[in-house]
């Protein structure tokens, strides 16, 4: 901003104690009188067209002695038209000197500027400086001094007060503005706090009147298929429980974005066996594979280090929704998991996944759109396949907080590659070690027998790391002539694993085929067969087969089933059912059976739903509907376990847990302390599961509530040293 020169200040302040030095200034800064040497010395300077000081003169004001110098500053300050500068003398008695003077006004006026006037015969400028310090508004002029200095002076210093003036004003506005915008982004941000926590509090409200009934459903679902069914009611009821999973499904998609949106999703760092956490998340999606035909199976490079140090739940999820896709979009075929080292450094190493199916694919077009929340490559409101549209979303912003990466390769008819790459730590854990080596190993020679072609390739390339010989065939007469060949050379197969299911020739049927004929008997025979369906003990001894084992193979239960049947026994090894219940633990079952348990649910079918749930375990319980009901309860009979919901009328399960915990302190507490109190609550948010720990329960379960998480609570009751709940 430019200030025109009769905006400026040009008010000026002489002090000197000799009547004809202010006659002198007036004459120079004023132009009284302006003639001969002035007028010459000035036209010398700024040449002959210089007559704006005609127009514009400085104003002069006059004072005689120090203290009436300040009493002139004091006064113009009052009337809002300080002065800009001051010529001052520094001898002027009796009274104040100059730099007594100027240190006074400096007090009252610290912007003026002063021209110290001084033939140096009083002080010298070490002193003038020693007692006025150098600042920036002090000018010292050596008298005698002509008229020309005087005029400069005074021109220069009152533009400068001007200019200082001008940026000072200019920075004081600056600072009004920012003072302006903080308060506005100030408010912003209060107003987005306040919308972020109604949010939260629509979500946590939200998931747990959802979860509430959806604990009912699932929860009385799986209590119905455990009755007698008659085919019909058993496909209706595993319909109820495969809908509400999916609603379940659905419903956690929405709370981990929501999470994600508000930065409080959070990551464990757990030592984990990478290998181990890929194969149990492919069996979780193996029989809904199987059931529609699909090959599943899991692949792992050489070099893959198995003990890494990160969040293995998060992993799963991933996985678990790439899986879930190429489950969902493939019809025919196979699908592929495979892990391998991508790179490392001494503290890390970046490990790449990559889910191929055989599906639909997807066009190029629709590709880079995939990883958007609420995007699918078929959006219309007819779609076949259905979902959410958050799954890539969740996955990919998991990925990236993993400082990782995710894509997509693919092309319509020809099938789909998930791939991406999360960075771990790496562990002090040794990598976990296969079973030794037994005597005579690496002569032992193994026959895969599998009519899908990638399922070969991996078990070959697993039983040759294991320094096992291997060799395969595509189907049962292969399988056969291979087995005979191998016999006639002197070089017999040990094992052959048979694929159960194969076009021609299936696994049992090639089982009989094998150990009908005396050349070949001898060999040991695993069936691999589809989760869920393993043969009847009578038929797999019919067969004369040692073992069987489902599919997808996980390497550690093959391994274990190979030394068993080579180096021991080919006593039977049947792998368990994937629906069979673990058992309790005998300590548990010992516990059980001498007390009674406490449920605090204020819903009557979920108190209904937990009650069956702990009678399938062998284990009496109680019912009550609200917190103060607890306490009633404790006063009758010592519970010493209490499930607590956590929204309940009356009295809530906090204020119950805190109560009880009050009342523990007492010496004269009625029950034997202290109760063991687990969450039983719909309330699944960030940060649930430590509020119901730091009010004094011992443990937590979301709902809806399986009856595996009940058991494995009160495992932990009774073994406090098992891992709590991620």
């Amino acid at each position: 901003m430019k200030t025109l020169p009769v905006e400026k200040n040009l008010r000026i302040l002489v002090v000197d104690d000799n009547r004809a030095i202010h006659q002198d200034f007036r004459k120079i800064l004023i132009g009284e009188d302006l003639t001969g040497e002035v007028a010459t010395m000035e036209a010398a300077l700024f040449g002959e067209a210089m007559d704006t000081r005609q127009t514009v003169r400085f104003e002069l004001d006059s004072a005689y002695q120090g203290k009436e110098a300040v009493e002139l500053t004091q006064r113009a300050l009052a009337e809002g038209r300080p002065y800009a500068m001051a010529f001052m003398d520094v001898r002027m008695p009796p009274g104040w000197d100059g730099i007594e003077t100027t240190s006074r006004i400096w007090e009252i006026d610290p912007e003026m500027q002063v021209v110290i006037c001084t033939a140096y015969s009083d002080y010298s400028w070490d002193q003038m400086s020693g007692r006025l310090g150098h600042p920036d508004r002090l000018v010292i002029l050596k008298k005698p001094f002509d008229n020309v200095e005087a005029l400069q002076m005074a021109t220069a210093l009152t533009e400068k007060w001007h200019l200082a003036r001008q940026a000072r004003a200019q920075m004081a506005n600056l600072e009004e503005l920012v003072e302006v915008r903080t308060r506005e982004l100030r408010t912003a941000k209060e107003v987005a706090e306040v919308a972020s926590k109604a949010k939260s509090e629509f979500l946590a409200n939200m998931s747990h009147e959802i979860r509430t009934p959806m604990n009912g459903v699932i929860g009385m679902t799986g209590l119905l298929l455990d009755t007698e069914l008659d085919p019909l009611q058993r496909e209706y009821a595993e319909t109820i429980r495969t809908s509400a999973e999916t609603l379940l499904t659905v419903i956690n998609d929405v709370l981990d974005f929501s999470k994600i949106e508000a930065g409080k999703l959070t990551f464990e760092m757990l030592d984990f066996d990478l290998v181990d956490t890929v194969e149990s998340t492919v069996d979780m999606l193996a029989e809904r594979a199987q059931a529609k035909g699909l090959e599943l199976v899991a692949k792992f490079a050489p070099n893959l280090p198995r003990m890494v140090r990160g969040d293995p739940g998060r992993l799963r999820q991933i996985l678990t929704n790439l899986l879930g896709n190429a489950v969902k979009f493939t019809e025919r075929g196979e699908i592929v998991v495979s892990a391998a080292l991508e790179n490392e450094t001494t503290t890390h190493v970046t490990m790449r996944f990559d889910v191929r199916d055989t599906g639909v694919g997807i066009p190029a077009a629709v590709q880079p759109h995939l990883f958007q929340a609420f995007s699918q490559a078929d959006s219309s409101t007819t779609r076949k396949y259905g979902g959410t549209g958050l799954g890539l979303a969740i996955s990919r912003r998991l990925v990236e907080m993993m400082q990782g990466r995710i894509g997509v390769s693919s092309e319509p008819g020809s099938g789909s590659d998930f791939w991406f790459c999360a960075r771990f730590e790496k562990t002090d854990l040794a990598d976990v070690a296969f079973a030794p080596e037994p005597d005579g190993w690496s002569n032992l020679r193994v026959l895969v027998v599998d009519d899908n072609a990638t399922s070969r390739q991996i078990l070959r390339h697993q039983i040759f790391a294991w320094k096992l010989q291997k060799g395969s065939a595509a189907s049962g007469h292969e399988a056969l002539k291979a087995l005979r060949e191998a016999a006639a050379e002197g070089r017999p197969y040990t094992v052959a694993l048979l694929d159960s299911q194969m076009p021609e020739m299936d696994g049992l049927t090639l089982a009989h085929a094998i150990k009908d004929d005396p050349a070949i008997a001898a060999t040991h025979l695993i069936v691999l067969t589809p989760r869920g369906h393993v043969p009847q003990p009578e038929a797999l001894a019919a067969a004369k087969i040692a073992a069987a084992l489902p599919k997808p193979v996980k390497q550690s239960r093959l391994l274990d089933c190979l030394v068993t049947l080579i180096g021991k026994s080919i006593a039977p090894v049947l792998a368990p059912k994937a629906s069979a219940a673990r058992p309790l633990s005998p300590a548990l079952q010992a516990r059980l059976r001498d007390v009674r348990l406490l449920i605090a649910e204020d819903n009557v079918v979920n108190q209904k739903v937990a009650l069956g749930q702990l009678k399938r375990l062998g284990c009496a319980a109680e019912a009550v509907g609200n917190g103060l009901e607890v306490i009633e309860a404790l006063l009758r009979y010592p519970y010493p376990v209490v499930f607590m919901d956590v929204q309940m009328p009356e009295m809530d399960g906090y204020e119950s847990t805190r109560a009880i915990r009050q009342r523990e302190r007492d010496a004269s507490c009625p029950w034997e302390r202290p109760v063991h109190i687990i969450a039983l609550t719909a309330n699944a948010m960030q940060g649930d599961r430590e509020k119901c720990l730091a009010i004094g329960m011992n443990d937590y379960i979301s709902k809806p509530v399986r009856g595996e998480e009940m058991q494995e609570a009160l495992e932990r009751w009774i073994d406090p040293s098992r891992a709590s709940p991620a």
